[in-house]
């Protein structure tokens, strides 16, 4: 089975699949049911670098670079082109199906009419919130004026300002009298309408001179309300004048008589002239339709609804202040608020004040208070990926008023929240029925900055004090997971904290694996200079001596070596499979056995150095001087119990010799706890092995003892020219290195040894590296220099035991470095980042501020799955290629891109968190796959208000996706920093 068949076999098949896309580096699944896909099954699959799952159904599947060919594979497989699906046979769409998809649950799923309607006074909102949100803070900075007495009531027409204030007082008026345009605009657009038609029908009805009509109007009384009408065309149509300022309602009913009409004169009329007709008919039927009929229907329907409201609130401001932060959480996951929005703008123009957005804070307080209770929790359980989403939707929540970050991320997710966001929305909205009510006299989003807009700043800050805390502390001592979902955390957790002192393990072995190839170069320039220069036995005892000082002979690695492993601990021997946990079943860490112990101390089954000694005693990690990398974990997630029932005897960076304790555990402790005391013996580097088999003798009689043999390791063969001399004999295992050295076989005199546990026979060590993205533990590497008999430092090398190895000497104290790196990267083009020891800046493609990768608010970017680098959360507006190169990736939606540079350095720029759910909507792409860029040309430019709005984080993962080619990738700076400023360090390989 081919890697995208897998995946789709272990997401559930096509018949889970409801609907498939793709972003930069993603497939993201919309599935019947995510609640039985096993995450380490999918990460397991080739080409798969990680796999999040997501409420709502939702999954993800990363796969880098590659994902575009993926996702044809997967779409090109015979189930997905039959449809399997009972429940709709299209398997792939655009997010915005996915995202109709997610909400057939409710009236909104059962009746398709309210859906599209709910969509449609969203998406007509929705791209001005932040223009919204600006002018809201400039009200508040005017009302905190007033309150301080600075200047007066600014919110009274008949007030006298001065024209500074006057300036000031028209940057938010202008948003809100030009509301109806861009209402228009978005309303014609979402319908499929030219938004700029429906822009200029709007316009004309807000021009000075359609006021102006006014002066020849006859004042008539028509509903209760006095209504100003003209009459035209001879006295038969009757014109009603409206100020049309700030009004939201008649721009949306304009905008559903065009959609209609626009498409069907695109039906009707040819082709060839559909630009100047269709444009033309539009305006002449909508202009008038509009004015006579539309407009004036729209501010009627508009007041009936308002009026309905402040019915309810003039009979009960008590009752109104309770029932609406009580309808809230249930009206804004389904977008039922958005009527509402409509409404306090209305009461704005027509009241001048509106009683709705105090109840209302009291909902977005209990909100986000709940929201603190998490962080809070998360904080303490270190549950990284909660806080890091916490922490953004409070910010967004307390500095903005936004509660979909909050919403969406987290409460939704989670059942046992909404009953604790109730209470505090009954407790605010109770305080501020007390009080008798609260009003505001601009439209403000309920945050922080915007208290002093209110009318009873004190009622207003003690009902939203109220609703936060009382949240907040539900969560906290209550908290918002099921007693399965903690477990499930803490488990997560001990993971995580397994998968980091992996790592430090795996850097460092890595550095000491590049310290071993160093010794094994500079050795066998010490081998070649020792055979020419070796003309007596002394002088040939003379340079095994130096050689072997260099590092313990690694035995093991001997070509067709055979090394015998020993039990560390008395028990019974299980096969690695049968180890109850899949990490180490299935050979992700390493290969061997597991011992189900009888004993109760873990000794050290060879001499060697700790290099991973956790504080908790439940995992030890040794480099044996014969090469082996070996792992001891005592128990299955045994490090839940913290040290518990654990006497620790060793730290990491002791030397350990064959039989020294490790660790004493108590078996009662561990097992009344529920752990499985199974203990996993692993050899970490098989790469550098033929095979790491179960010990014959085990299979036959399962119970060993301390030190009996359970595992045997196989090196490899020889390579092509790395064996001894044809015809030379192999050296005994009794010969002393000076005799080997002697017979010209220098290395088998460094290596010569009896078989036995731990060790290993065999002649030449061969090399080898770990698997890449494996967890292995690390080894301390051997000293690099030695100390020569003139007195002189040379680097791993005996070369200077001979006055006449003196070029030996050159290359073994690195005189020849420069050379060896420029073959190493044969083919590299001058000043490559490939080329050995190459130190490469790369420049930041935006000004903003860096940011840390594992603060990216997204574990797929922070966990370093796609590649390393830092964020940029950008103040400009424009993407710039860091380097030449060729663009690999181009995403039509503008949040991706992928740069090949000529470097050698393979870069991601992902703008934003989950752009790509916009469709492309604030992106103005300037390249496309394939095209050539040099330093500084645009990539794309966004819009960072159309993003934000949305509710998506501005941070742009800047990530080097080929990082196994480097020694490092490093974050170069901190702060600020300008396009071109040096954000990534990256070092090449020795």
């Amino acid at each position: 089975m081919n890697a995208p068949a897998e995946i789709l076999a272990s997401i559930g098949g096509a018949d889970n699949v409801e609907n498939l896309t793709h972003c930069a580096t993603r497939l993201r699944f919309q599935l019947h049911d995510n609640s039985g896909i096993d995450e380490k099954q999918v990460e397991s699959i080739p080409g798969v670098m990680g796999a999040v799952s997501q409420s709502g159904n939702r999954y993800q599947v990363v796969i880098g670079g590659a994902v575009e060919s993926v996702y044809n594979d997967i779409m090109a497989l015979p189930e997905m082109k039959e449809g399997g699906s009972a429940t709709g046979t299209q398997k792939s769409g655009s997010n915005a199906d996915v995202k109709s998809a997610a909400k057939e649950k409710g009236p909104r799923g059962r009746f398709t009419w309210l859906d599209s309607f709910f969509d449609f006074l969203g998406d007509s909102f929705r791209p001005i919130l932040g223009s919204l949100l600006g002018a809201s803070l400039i009200i508040t900075f005017m009302a905190l004026m007033g309150t301080l007495g600075v200047i007066g009531n600014w919110a009274d027409p008949r007030t006298e300002l001065s024209p500074t204030w006057q300036f000031i007082n028209l940057c938010w008026r202008c948003v809100f009298y030009f509301l109806p345009l861009m209402v228009a605009y978005n309303a014609s657009k979402k319908l499929g309408a030219d938004p700029w038609i429906g822009f200029a029908v709007m316009a004309v009805v807000m021009l000075p001179g359609f006021t102006s009509l006014g002066q020849y109007a006859t004042h008539l009384t028509f509903a209760g309300s006095e209504i100003n009408v003209v009459r035209l065309f001879g006295g038969h149509l009757p014109l009603t004048i409206f100020d049309y300022g700030s009004q939201v309602f008649p721009p949306l009913l304009m905008a559903a008589v065009l959609g209609p009409l626009y498409k069907l004169l695109k039906k009707i009329i040819s082709p060839n002239v559909q630009l100047i007709f269709v444009p033309f008919l539009s305006m002449l039927i909508m202009i008038p339709l509009t004015a006579f009929l539309i407009g004036p229907l729209g501010v009627y329907a508009g007041a009936g609804l308002a009026n309905g409201l402040k019915a309810v609130n003039d009979f009960s401001p008590f009752i109104f202040a309770i029932l609406i932060p009580m309808l809230y959480p249930f009206m804004v996951p389904l977008g039922l608020h958005w009527p509402l929005n409509a409404i306090m703008l209305l009461n704005i123009q027509t009241l001048g004040f509106d009683f709705i957005q105090g109840p209302m804070g009291a909902w977005n307080f209990a909100c986000f208070g709940a929201t603190a209770g998490v962080l809070f929790l998360s904080v303490r359980d270190r549950d990284v990926t909660m806080r890091q989403t916490a922490t953004g939707a409070l910010a967004a929540g307390l500095l903005g008023g936004i509660s979909e970050p909050s919403l969406y991320g987290i409460h939704l997710r989670f059942k046992r929240i909404y009953p604790r966001i109730l209470v505090g929305c009954f407790l605010g909205g109770l305080v501020q029925g007390i009080g008798g009510g609260l009003t505001t006299n601009a439209f403000v989003f309920t945050s922080l900055l915007t208290i002093p807009a209110f009318s009873n700043i004190p009622l207003y800050a003690i009902s939203i004090a109220v609703a936060f805390f009382s949240s907040m502390l539900l969560v906290v001592f209550f908290d918002y997971r099921t007693a399965d979902e903690r477990a499930e955390a803490a488990k997560v957790r001990a993971t995580e904290d397994a998968d980091q002192a992996a790592e430090e393990a795996r850097k460092a072995s890595a550095e000491a694996h590049k310290a071993e190839l160093r010794a094994d170069d500079a050795e066998a320039r010490a081998d070649q200079a020792e055979q020419r220069a070796a003309t007596t036995t002394v002088a040939a005892e003379r340079a095994a001596q130096v050689a072997t000082a260099v590092a313990p002979a690694r035995t093991a690695l001997a070509p067709n070596a055979v090394t015998q492993i020993a039990s560390p601990v008395a028990g019974y021997v299980v096969p690695l499979d049968k180890v109850p946990d899949p990490v180490f079943a299935k050979g992700t860490v390493g290969l061997g056995v597991g011992i189900d112990p009888t004993g109760d101390t873990i000794t050290s089954p060879g001499d060697g150095k700790i290099i991973v000694a956790q504080d908790t005693g439940h995992a030890f990690g040794i480099k044996l001087d014969n090469g082996i990398e070996l792992l001891i974990h005592v128990g299955i997630d045994t490090v839940n119990l913290g040290g518990t029932g654990f006497d620790v005897h060793v730290a990491r960076g002791d030397r350990v010799t064959t039989g020294d304790v490790l660790v004493r555990f108590d078996r009662k402790v561990i097992e009344s706890a529920g752990y499985s005391m199974i203990t996993p013996v692993l050899v970490t580097n098989p790469r550098k092995f033929a095979s790491v088999t179960q010990a014959p003798a085990t299979l036959s009689s399962a119970l060993v003892a301390p030190g009996d043999t359970i595992i045997t390791v196989t090196a490899k063969p020889p390579k092509d020219g790395a064996a001894a001399v044809p015809g030379t004999p192999p050296a005994p295992a009794h010969r002393s290195a000076a005799q080997a050295v002697a017979a010209g076989d220098s290395k088998a005199g460094a290596s010569a040894s009896t078989e036995a546990p731990g060790s290993s026979v065999g002649g030449s060590q061969l090399g080898g590296s770990p698997a890449p993205g494996s967890t292995v533990p690390g080894v301390a590497a051997h000293g690099d220099a030695q100390a020569s008999p003139q007195g002189t430092g040379t680097a791993d090398g005996a070369a200077a035991a001979s006055p006449t190895a003196d070029g030996a000497r050159r290359a073994a104290t690195g005189g020849a470095a420069d050379s060896a790196g420029s073959a190493a990267v044969s083919g590299a083009a001058p000043g490559s980042a490939l080329v050995a020891g190459a130190v490469t800046e790369i420049g930041s493609p935006v000004a903003g501020r860096v940011v840390a990768l594992a603060d990216v608010p997204d574990p797929v970017f922070s966990k370093g799955i796609v590649g390393l680098g830092v964020g940029i959360d950008p103040t400009g507006d424009t993407i710039t290629s860091p380097g030449d190169g060729k663009i690999i990736v181009a995403q039509d939606t503008g949040h991706a891109f992928g740069i090949k540079l000529d470097n050698g350095i393979e870069l991601l720029i992902h703008v934003g968190i989950d752009t790509v759910n916009l469709g492309g909507t604030g992106f103005d792409v300037h390249v496309a796959r394939g095209d050539r860029v040099t330093t500084g040309d645009v990539l794309v430019r966004f819009d960072r208000t159309v993003i934000e709005s949305a509710g998506y984080s501005m941070i742009t993962p800047v990530l080097v996706t080929n990082p196994r080619k480097f020694a490092s990738i490093t974050q170069a700076a901190q702060g600020a920093v300008t396009p071109g400023e040096g954000i990534i360090t990256v070092t090449a390989k020795q």
